[in-house]
């Protein structure tokens, strides 16, 4: 028997709430969402045909409270719950909670969750009941005091993975490789997530370097049947969570993908697993051979690439299941399962991989995704004017391409990622993502999950290029400032709006702009710090362009402090002619304006998306490979000796934060590589050290929120 759900609430954000209420409204169920202050003006708030304020940005104090759920499940008249992926996905006592109150959770059962969901109890309960399921070597007792955890570590033997029992995505793991590291790193594995999961347990598993990471999606309904739909390959990590995920995996054979799949399809059965979930396995890239990881039970993130080779609606499934439709009736009228292509999917974070890959905060100004003709899907929870905090997971939108077949999903995926724009962060991740689907050990499919390290490493940056491209975004940037001075006189209705911009009765008389270099492309002199652009318009030009320019760019190394002149020094890295084609602006928003200009220097048309927010330019080319550039745009008034930066004993925070702990106090001795503060952001634990030895002053204390670059403690 089947019973209709007329109203479902959204127990999460971002991507994944946006992309359950799409099919809620394809199946015409209507939705609520939730949201935190943070979150009041986020996509998913207006795609909702209703929404509940739960209070804190904290997610403790808001998507994490059950309570606070509930209630508004029952003010609302919701007569279901989808919790989405992480925060109370995979909670038991949120589950029962939800049936307590008649309400139904899209999801396995409660019994289930403490079953297979947590990883601990999972071990025990395969090991008992379903022993043909291989287990990786390791430990999963309920003595959780360090001191175990360290015994049963050593007797395991390093390298060793230590894993939040609760909870994925990365939080609480940690590889440690010897045994000095292994109390802090169990402190902070346990410290993460307690955060993330409100569960500080952890099991102790054998690491193996060489690894491939495989999952098998299953489902299954209320009336005891269970399907496998294929595999997906998520080896492409950093911190342990997945960046690039694949179907159908490259490395599995026929045979071993039908003896994963049975194991899956086992431990499903084993419990009468309901809904969606997914069985992980670690497979050892020299061996073969596979072993048990975990069971996630809820949606991956990656589960669009499962949608993609199947052409199933895989929030559809869920909901059909928890109305009481069996899985044969969904299937049969889908056209059953098969497997059709290739599929892949990149996630766009906000992130350096430049260090370490930690999280990038701030507004976007610019986002877009091309218009080539090749068919993407892009599941994203934010538009432009979104703000990145630090108090959720990074990531700004997934990227799905299915093709034929492997390389040309690559090829297409390449094509699509260097023609997106995404601008006014300090950091993402695209081009690494452009980096990794080029590299040789990717394409041919012969990688594991330590392929991120050797990716970096085998990155190389030619610095004539790197100048050409930056010279390209400078006159790209000089011209979107002599356009937009241009639009505004126009628009201003002056006697004298129709005078060219930059226009001078003594042609050699240039006009200037000085660029702040906020990151340091390669090809520029060590000591510089800022790029000046001089430009004139050239008179009686006849083309097909606005205005012809001549430019002059050159690097500035500020003079030495005690120098009795205090001019910096310019060298002059470009001279030339350029010409300005089109200059189109868009809407923009209230703190950011951006353009598209198209221009000719050095006999070729370039085109540059240019947006100004915040007081720098930043600037995006297909040409570059899903890099983009940002200049400070210099105050004039401001000391050409001026600058930030960490000194050695100053140390800054890298991004903003919330200080958990303070590890040294003030006054104390500390020597290079002591931990002086543990910080959290976005849920990831970063520990703050001392750089040099001395006695040390920490201007912060627990609790604390504090921004990018403030200094929290000083060693003298």
């Amino acid at each position: 028997m089947t019973v209709a759900i007329p109203k479902i609430l959204v127990a999460n954000r971002g991507e994944i709430a946006c992309r359950v209420m799409k099919s809620c409204k394809q199946l015409g169920i209507r939705t609520v969402a939730v949201y935190s202050h943070a979150d009041a003006h986020a996509p998913h708030v207006s795609m909702a045909d209703e929404a509940v304020c739960i209070g804190d940005s904290v997610p403790s104090l808001s998507y994490l409270d059950a309570d606070k759920i509930i209630h508004a499940c029952i003010t609302t008249g919701a007569a279901a719950v989808h919790p989405g992926y992480g925060f109370l996905s995979e909670n038991a006592d949120f589950a029962n909670k939800c049936a307590k109150n008649n309400i139904v959770f899209i999801g396995p059962r409660p019994e289930s969750i403490l079953a297979i969901g947590d990883k601990i109890s999972a071990k025990l309960l395969l090991s008992t009941r379903a022993p043909q399921v291989p287990l990786l070597p390791g430990y999963n007792g309920t003595d959780q005091s360090i001191e175990t955890l360290v015994k049963e570590s050593l007797k395991i033997g390093f390298p060793v993975l230590l894993k939040a029992s609760a909870g994925g995505g990365g939080k609480g793991m940690r590889v440690v490789r010897n045994a000095e590291q292994l109390k802090e790193e169990i402190s902070g594995a346990q410290g993460e997530a307690s955060r993330s999961f409100g569960d500080a347990r952890l099991l102790v598993e054998k690491y193996i370097e060489t690894a491939r990471h495989i999952e098998i999606q299953i489902f299954g309904d209320n009336h005891g049947n269970v399907v496998a739909l294929f595999e997906r390959e998520c080896s492409v990590q950093r911190r342990h969570q997945k960046i690039i995920e694949e179907c159908p995996s490259p490395f599995l054979t026929k045979d071993l993908r039908e003896k994963m799949t049975s194991s899956a399809v086992a431990i499903a059965s084993l419990i009468s697993y309901v809904g969606a979930g997914t069985v992980e396995f670690i497979v050892d890239g020299a061996t073969g051979k596979y072993y048990f990881l975990e069971v996630n039970t809820r949606l991956q993130v990656e589960h669009p690439v499962t949608e993609a080779v199947t052409g199933l609606d895989l929030v559809a499934l869920q909901i059909w299941v928890a109305q009481g439709g069996t899985l044969k009736a969904f299937l049969d009228q889908s056209g059953g399962v098969k497997m059709k292509g290739h599929a892949i999917e990149v996630r766009i974070y906000a992130e350096d991989p430049d260090n370490e890959f930690f999280p990038a905060t701030g507004k976007i100004s610019k986002w877009s995704l091309p218009k080539s003709g090749i068919a993407i899907r892009s599941d994203s929870g934010i538009v432009e004017g979104s703000e990145i905090t630090n108090y959720y997971d990074p990531m700004i939108s997934k990227l799905t391409i299915h093709a034929p077949t492997r390389i040309e999903a690559i090829d297409r995926m390449l094509s699509i990622l260097t023609d997106t724009c995404l601008l006014g962060l300090p950091a993402h991740n695209i081009e690494f993502l452009v980096q990794a689907l080029r590299f040789k050990d990717f394409r041919t499919g012969a990688y594991d999950t330590g392929v991120v390290a050797r990716i970096q490493k085998s990155i190389s940056v030619d610095p004539m290029v790197s100048l050409k491209n930056l010279v390209t975004g400078c006159l790209g940037a000089a011209l979107f400032g002599w356009s937009l001075k241009k639009k505004q006189a126009i628009a201003s209705n002056l006697p004298y709006r129709r005078v060219q911009s930059g226009f001078r009765n003594v042609p050699y008389k240039m006009q200037s702009v000085q660029f702040d270099l906020i990151k340091k492309p390669e090809g520029i002199e060590e000591d510089a710090n800022a790029l000046l652009v001089e430009y004139t318009v050239l008179p009686n030009y006849e083309g097909a362009a606005d205005a012809q320019f001549r430019f002059r760019v050159s690097t500035l190394v500020p003079a030495a402090p005690k120098s009795k002149v205090q001019t910096p020094k310019a060298t002059v890295v470009w001279d030339g002619e350029a010409a300005l084609v089109k200059s189109q602006f868009d809407e923009g928003g209230a703190d950011w304006v951006n353009a598209s200009i198209r221009f000719i220097s050095d006999g070729v048309q370039k085109s540059l998306t240019v947006s100004s927010f915040d007081e720098k330019m930043f600037m995006h080319s297909p040409e570059w490979g899903g890099k983009f550039y940002v200049l400070g745009v210099a105050d004039p008034y401001k000391s050409a000796q001026s600058g930030g930066g960490s000194k050695d004993g100053v140390l800054i925070t890298p991004m903003p934060c919330r200080v958990i702990s303070v590890n040294s106090t003030t006054g104390t001795s500390v020597k290079v590589g002591d931990t002086i503060l543990t910080i959290e952001s976005m849920k990831m634990e970063t520990k703050i050290r001392a750089t040099v030895a001395g006695i040390v002053t920490v201007t912060v204390k627990e609790g604390d929120m504090v921004k990018a670059g403030e200094v929290v403690a000083k060693i003298e």
